[in-house]
């Protein structure tokens, strides 16, 4: 073997060790584990959610009286207030992030396409004449969330330079612990009848309203199909993902863990199939009795909880797999094998000039992640990507914006 044959192994073995902890061929399901306090962190995700979509009146749950991300990250924050105004849902903000790099196509509009159809057989055609097969988000976060960022002017560019300033001087980014968040998907009622039959479970629109979370938004209607709470009960967060039981292929790759909540603690993903059935999620006593106390809609029984995650890796040091069947695998077109909460949002970092970091984002890391001594980590908190998002307005364009860095307005 020539000496050039053995100076390219070694750089291929070098690749694959620097590699490493971003590789997904390692990959173990989060199944999350004891916090300080004591508390498993799937009690602890269902007692936030069974909190998050009580009641709160005006056929609102409570999550849904929190401040938006387009009601924080602008020039003028602002609580939303009983006399809000109409609900609005959003395409998503990673993908018109993205879309100004030049590494996406830009949603059009409010509902925009998702990134990988085929993997979710999401349909990509309308079945009949109207809006197209599409999704919208939303990001809410509680009042101690809120207060922080605007308190510590966190919600501009500018406050973000300033914060860099500080930083250098031993101040951090730091929520308190009490902070919740919450992400969620929403797919018009129409199309989803259309993407769970394609997936051979038959509903008809009324029958998705009655089992599924609906909202009306943008004078259509939509079924919330996945959601991811946060919240800072741990130095690194406690990262859970709920789905809704009839989601296709909702524990294939990583399958489901729930320690908690789920009668069947643990559900192996299928042998061979993809976007198959995972049955009902039947819940345990003390998840009923909960669930009860809170007064939560009967809809809200059919959600699961995927998983939580409290680490960067298992005992044995393989990355922890960690992705929604929905947001990550056909939303934002991210392989479950390639998604992890925790190491996704602890790339949340900003520059001197207070825009946002992305390199290690775009490169879906997976496994401990260690942020340049030159960025600021912003506590894993991504709502930054807001202020620099695309406008939907302009998404329509994205040939007209500076591909080289974000600089859209909101």
């Amino acid at each position: 073997m020539k000496l050039r044959d053995w100076i390219l192994i070694g750089m291929a073995l070098l690749a694959m060790a620097v590699d490493l902890p971003a590789r997904a061929a390692g990959a173990v399901g989060a199944s999350g584990g004891l916090l300080a306090s004591g508390i498993h962190s799937d009690r602890l995700a269902w007692q936030h959610f069974a909190g998050i979509v009580a009641p709160a009146g005006r056929g609102r749950v409570q999550f849904e009286t929190w401040a938006a991300d387009e009601d924080i990250y602008t020039e003028t924050p602002a609580w939303p207030g009983e006399d809000a105004g109409p609900r609005r849902l959003r395409s998503s903000v990673l993908q018109r992030v993205l879309a100004a790099h030049g590494s996406l196509g830009a949603p059009s509009g409010d509902c925009g396409a998702v990134a990988n159809a085929t993997s979710g057989n999401f349909p990509v055609e309308a079945a009949q004449p109207g809006q197209a097969p599409c999704f919208a988000e939303e990001v809410r976060r509680n009042l101690a969330t809120y207060r922080y960022i605007v308190q510590n002017q966190l919600h501009t560019q500018a406050g973000l330079a300033a914060a860099y300033q500080k930083a250098q001087g031993g101040w951090r980014v730091s929520l308190p612990e009490d902070a919740v968040q919450v992400k969620a998907d929403w797919v018009p009622v129409d199309t989803l009848v259309a993407w769970l039959g394609r997936n051979g479970v038959r509903l008809n629109a009324a029958q998705v309203r009655a089992q599924f979370h609906t909202t009306t938004a943008q004078d259509t209607s939509f079924a919330m199909v996945a959601m991811h709470i946060s919240s800072k009960d741990a130095p690194n967060w406690v990262w859970a993902s709920f789905e809704h039981r009839l989601n296709p292929g909702r524990c294939d790759t990583m399958g489901c863990n729930d320690s908690y909540g789920a009668a069947r603690r643990r559900i192996v993903p299928l042998a061979g199939a993809q976007n198959g059935q995972y049955g009902d999620c039947a819940k345990t006593p003390a998840l009923k009795k909960l669930l009860e106390v809170k007064r939560v809609a009967p809809a809200w029984h059919n959600y699961c909880l995927k998983a939580s995650e409290i680490a960067f890796v298992a005992p044995g040091g393989e990355p922890l797999m960690h992705g929604n069947s929905f947001t990550e695998r056909v939303a934002a077109g991210i392989p479950i094998k390639r998604s992890s909460c925790i190491s996704c949002h602890a790339s949340a970092g900003f520059s001197r000039d207070g825009s946002p970091y992305l390199k290690q984002l775009t490169s879906h890391p997976m496994g401990t992640v260690k942020l340049p001594a030159e960025i600021v980590a912003n506590d894993f908190i991504w709502g930054i990507l807001t202020i620099n998002a695309v406008p939907v307005e302009q998404a329509k364009n994205p040939h007209n914006l500076d591909r080289t860095r974000i600089t859209a307005r909101r």
